[in-house]
């Protein structure tokens, strides 16, 4: 696929970032990148043939500007100031791909603010991880209010996907990411508690993993983590345990404004919470240790 009629912009060139802009880079867009460290930006501009820039206000004439940052709060101050006015001089009718793990609600809002100024915003975060990032093959679930903005933004992220889901107004993506990690987060929790009793028990953990796969227990998490991060010990899925925490968290507080009683969510809350504070920004995969006793 090619696309050289759109100038696109990626702000964002870390674990997931830096792969999908190699996708990008291969559909043939006019594309510009940026990172706060510049020596990162460089790098990867040189390998991919395309334009690094120096400062965000270097993107100022793109069509479109994709971004993959940790939280909605790092999306919003690349954009504005805290009084709501633009930080780059974005020409009206931009529009504005977050792929971050984002609050909906702080989206909502950035939205609201990027529209004074005729900018558009498309949430649409990921689920795959780093391996599907790496194929282009990532799940998109896209919110927002704008349709011609949605089309535009469906041609960008098209070489980086198998399917784009969209759920409905801005923020719906990222309501959807959320709720979606909280139920993967319950699944790794859940596993990690069998498997470390089962452990304790004299069960083999691989052979474990094989049952989960083969039976009813199997998951994401059963067919793709446990194996190489937890049982062989490599901890290295590529997603943070700061990240899922805060994925959850966000989950949490959408069950509340729901008025929602959420024991599970809540359980899960705590389980990773305390996991972060044990272990820090460690690989999220490393919670099993701190479950079973083993990094305390």
């Amino acid at each position: 696929m090619t696309d050289s009629t759109l100038t696109v912009g990626f702000v964002g060139l870390g674990m997931m970032g830096e792969p999908m802009t190699r996708n990008l880079a291969a559909a043939r867009f006019d594309l510009r990148i940026y990172d706060m460290d510049p020596d990162r930006t460089r790098a990867l501009a040189d390998v991919l043939g395309v334009t690094g820039v120096t400062y965000a206000a270097d993107l100022a004439a793109c069509d479109a500007i994709v971004t993959m940052l940790p939280t909605s709060a790092i999306v919003r101050s690349v954009f504005v100031d805290d009084a709501g006015e633009l930080r780059i001089p974005l020409r009206p009718g931009t529009v504005i791909v977050d792929m971050s793990s984002s609050d909906p609600n702080e989206t909502v809002e950035t939205g609201r603010m990027l529209a004074k100024s005729g900018v558009r915003l498309v949430d649409a975060p990921v689920s795959g991880g780093v391996a599907r990032a790496i194929d282009g093959t990532l799940a998109i679930m896209m919110g927002s209010d704008d349709d011609e903005a949605a089309a535009i933004a469906e041609r960008v992220v098209a070489p980086l996907s198998r399917s784009v889901y969209r759920t409905g107004g801005l923020g719906t993506g990222d309501a959807m990411k959320a709720l979606n990690n909280c139920v993967a987060g319950a699944a790794f929790a859940a596993t990690s508690e069998a498997l470390i009793a089962g452990r304790k028990f004299g069960l083999d953990a691989q052979q474990m993993i094989d049952i989960f796969n083969d039976s009813t227990g199997q998951t994401f998490s059963s067919t793709h983590v446990f194996g190489p991060h937890v049982v062989d010990e490599q901890y290295a899925s590529g997603f943070a345990l700061p990240l899922i925490t805060k994925d959850i968290r966000i989950a949490q507080s959408l069950q509340q404004a729901m008025d929602r009683d959420a024991p599970v969510c809540d359980a899960v809350t705590t389980a990773f919470e305390e996991a972060l504070a044990g272990l820090g920004g460690v690989d999220h995969t490393e919670a099993y240790r701190y479950w079973s006793g083993e990094s305390r």
